[in-house]
């Protein structure tokens, strides 16, 4: 059952980094980049986002590792953590900045992908 819960996190982590990448990338680059910021750098603006692209391979990395070798449980458990704080914190710039939910799905991954730790951990 933790094999499957695992997938499932890996599987919910690949799912927000496509949402991240291909929704996202029109949706929310496009315009910002387009968009006359004087206060932030567009090379600023896109490295963080490139940034969170990696982090989301870095979650579904962790998340799927343990199924090739049983000493890499420890990284599924830092990622379960890691996704939950990710979520928190994508919610909580979601809401400050008056972004909608259409907006910035990933919390949505993240949570859900940390749910699935959760429950592969015993915990839920």
């Amino acid at each position: 059952m933790r094999e499957f819960l695992l997938i499932l996190a890996g599987g919910i982590s690949v799912f927000g980094l496509f949402i991240h990448m291909i929704r996202g990338r029109r949706l929310i680059v496009k315009p910002l980049l387009d968009a006359q910021i004087h206060a932030v750098p567009k090379a600023t603006l896109e490295f963080s986002w490139n940034w969170g692209s990696v982090t989301m391979v870095v979650l579904s990395l962790g998340y799927l590792a343990p199924l090739w070798r049983a000493d890499f449980l420890p990284l599924a458990m830092l990622a379960t953590v890691y996704g939950y704080w990710l979520g928190a914190l994508s919610f909580i710039a979601m809401r400050r900045g008056g972004f909608r939910v259409a907006q910035m799905p990933q919390w949505i991954a993240f949570w859900a992908a940390s749910l699935c730790g959760l429950l592969a951990w015993g915990v839920l």
